[in-house]
């Protein structure tokens, strides 16, 4: 398992961590750069990759550079916003394919297969990856999986899990019908973090997040799960950070009333 993440190792450590005590992994590893965790984690490698300075730089890093780290016979690539919440879902029939990631909503069936924040990936999906013919490298789970998914069944024999079994892997912006083995998505971390725990994610979040649309999708759902607290704090730092747009305000003012009348959640 690994994570690759220098705006928020500290979240991407912890993510790895939670993923560890549902499953032992043959090899976990964060990469990153120019950062150390304050004390030594048993069992996770912190690997100096030099600077990601963009998406488009972890794209690059991921299609071109991961597969060298790589000596097990699959990955599960997970992000800070991401990680195993029920082991008791998995099967091996994940690893009969080279690429299984949460279904997209929004693609036909033929490429929903899918998101790359929470996704396993086989040596022979790596190695495919980096095919020269393969120009365009960000987004790198689009490309992977839409863009580029003919070409590499065709030419490098590439097996894509389908829907159904995706949909037992992981989610992400689709609502789960059954307990998955994992999933993706900041608006997501309510369902399995405490409203204490997410307050002290929030704080290790650099402003760019707060100004993002995840931010906004995370504070409805805190909302949604009472953690008014939480929600208002993310939304106080939205505002900081210069969103002052009407849905902003809006969401900002019913965290307050619920603050002060409902009661304190953990």
């Amino acid at each position: 398992m690994c994570a690759v993440d220098t705006r928020a190792p500290a979240l991407a450590l912890q993510s790895l961590m939670k993923s560890t005590t549902q499953v032992a992994f043959g090899r976990v590893m964060l990469f990153t750069h120019d950062w150390l965790p304050r004390r030594v984690v048993p069992g996770i490698e912190i690997v100096d990759i030099g600077p990601i300075r963009s998406g488009a730089d972890y794209s690059q890093f991921v299609l071109r550079r991961l597969p060298a780290y790589i000596d097990t016979s699959h990955a599960l690539i997970t992000q800070w916003d991401g990680f195993v919440v029920d082991a008791s879902a998995w099967t091996d029939a994940f690893l009969a394919h080279d690429y299984i990631g949460a279904p997209w909503p929004d693609q036909p069936p033929a490429t929903a297969v899918g998101n790359g924040g929470f996704s396993l990936r086989s040596r022979r999906l790596l190695a495919a990856g980096m095919d020269p013919r393969i120009q365009t490298l960000h987004p790198e789970d689009a490309v992977l999986c839409v863009q580029q998914r003919d070409f590499l069944q065709r030419v490098h024999g590439v097996s894509f899990a389908p829907i159904k079994l995706a949909q037992r892997f992981a989610f992400e912006n689709q609502e789960p019908s059954r307990t998955t083995f994992g999933f993706h998505g900041p608006y997501n971390l309510p369902r399995f973090l405490s409203q204490a725990e997410l307050k002290l994610w929030l704080r290790a979040l650099p402003d760019d997040f707060f100004r993002s649309r995840d931010a906004r999708r995370l504070a409805r759902a805190m909302l949604g799960r009472q953690m008014a607290d939480a929600a208002g704090e993310l939304l106080r730092r939205r505002l900081a950070a210069g969103r002052t747009d009407i849905n902003t305000r809006l969401l900002s003012a019913v965290a307050n009333v619920m603050g002060r009348f409902a009661p304190a959640r953990p």
